[in-house]
């Protein structure tokens, strides 16, 4: 069943949304900072109101874009991150143009239908240039027992098989800082995949 975004928007019904970047986030910008210093364009897909984005850009001062299906928490992050060189537009990743040398991963991934993890994953090798990055941190187990997702659940083993043929792994572990409710081991993991030459 998909999801009307906008509606849940307009309803409040975000719990996704915990007004601030992901706690782990600060910590991935300064251990891969020679991969985001490098970086010029950044894509931040299922953005929401823009929280990991602004601070990408604030570190990084990289171009980036945030991208959204929903316009309500666009407009809202363009009220309130309004800076150069950080955009914020809705569309779907599914249908996106451009070349990016970054793409950071969180909240969109586990959103989407399982169904269309594959188209996902050939978005991302489309969109990542290669020797681009793909950084992410996957929701690997919400743990909403007797309740259907989003967000869903995804193992590593999956994972792999999404992204292994046209990219690289290159660093993994679990954040040591999440949301509060996200506590406690296997639940996240964060991922730097390289996209492959060929």
């Amino acid at each position: 069943m998909s999801v009307d975004w906008s509606e849940r928007y307009q309803s409040g019904e975000t719990p996704w949304e915990k007004g601030e970047p992901h706690p782990e986030l600060p910590f991935l910008l300064s251990a891969h900072h020679e991969i985001l210093g490098n970086a010029e364009r950044v894509l931040v897909p299922g953005c929401g109101f823009g929280h990991d984005a602004q601070l990408i850009h604030a570190v990084t001062r990289a171009n980036v874009l945030g991208l959204d299906l929903a316009q309500e928490p666009i407009e809202q992050a363009k009220q309130r991150y309004c800076k150069k060189g950080l955009a914020w537009t809705v569309g779907d990743l599914f249908d996106w143009p451009g070349r990016y040398d970054l793409v950071f991963e969180h909240t969109c991934f586990c959103a989407i239908p399982i169904e269309r993890r594959g188209d996902y994953a050939a978005a991302m090798a489309r969109l990542i240039q290669p020797g681009g990055h793909l950084l992410g941190i996957f929701f690997l187990n919400p743990d909403h027992e007797g309740e259907e997702g989003p967000p869903f659940g995804v193992t590593l083993d999956e994972l792999e098989g999404f992204f292994g043929e046209d990219f690289a792994l290159e660093w993994s572990q679990e954040p040591s800082q999440t949301y509060e409710g996200r506590e406690g081991e296997g639940r996240e993991l964060s991922m730097l995949w390289r996209r492959k030459n060929c």
